[in-house]
């Protein structure tokens, strides 16, 4: 009487649990490193967005205030809910920036006499754990 044996052997088992280990070896760095460049990018799309919003915000002021402009160097404070400027004097009504994308933890953007909006190294956007700071129109995060 022949006896049909049908299935695996340990060894053949072995064997496939070694390779699909060596493939989970090349392949996890490199997805992880994927994922990385994907919230870095993010990140400098939410800083780049927040920069055109506080240059709209300063040209929404100028038609608001019949062409007064905020003061040098205004400040839009960052938080974790969004970015804000208060200014002086009694009464003064805050100037919260709109934009999409992810909101900044911490960190400024800086609105120049003539509306341009910049980053700075010494006091950069915290986004997805990056901080971000701009030179011109070219956000870095890192």
């Amino acid at each position: 009487m022949k006896m049909n044996k049908k299935g695996f052997t340990l060894i053949e088992l072995l064997a496939v649990i070694v390779i699909l280990a060596v493939i989970a070896l090349i392949a996890v760095p490199q997805i992880l490193n994927i994922l990385n460049n994907a919230r870095k990018s993010a990140a400098q799309d939410s800083a780049y967005g927040i920069l055109k919003s506080a240059e709209t915000a300063y040209t929404d002021y100028l038609l608001a205030n019949n062409g007064n402009a905020l003061p040098a160097d205004t400040k839009f404070d960052c938080n974790g809910t969004n970015c804000t400027y208060t200014p002086a004097g009694a009464g003064a009504k805050s100037i919260s920036l709109d934009f999409k994308g992810t909101k900044p933890t911490d960190g400024s953007v800086t609105l120049d006499g003539k509306g341009n909006a910049s980053i700075t190294k010494d006091d950069p956007l915290k986004i997805n754990g990056f901080a971000c700071s701009s030179t011109g129109d070219t956000v870095t995060c890192e």
